[in-house]
């Protein structure tokens, strides 16, 4: 899974090393990425297995997400967790493309 934010600042350089330190920590700051197996181990719930991230600490770990697909829509929600504000959780919409 890849999740850009949106409005992300340019370096101006297609090099890899480009940007400064404040940069490069602002870029990871606005993007998410993961890859691995999934199972489903009970209907409405998808476990994501980390096996390669951006964060460096979560390859290893497994993310759990009720799921819901309805017709061509897919919505994922993550576990609720605690911030400032109380509870708080995430849910994700993917829509399949005619093409």
């Amino acid at each position: 899974m890849q999740i850009q934010f949106d409005g992300r600042a340019p370096f101006g350089s297609l090099d890899l090393e480009a940007g400064d330190e404040p940069a490069r920590a602002a870029a990871y700051e606005t993007y998410i990425a993961y890859c691995g197996r999934f199972s489903v181990p009970r209907p409405g719930l998808v476990v994501h297995h980390v096996e390669l991230s951006l964060h460096p600490d979560q390859p290893g770990i497994y993310k759990e997400r009720e799921f819901e697909l309805d017709g061509d829509e897919l919505t994922l929600r993550t576990q609720a967790v605690a911030s400032e504000a109380g509870l708080a959780s995430s849910e994700l919409r993917w829509r399949r493309s005619a093409g």
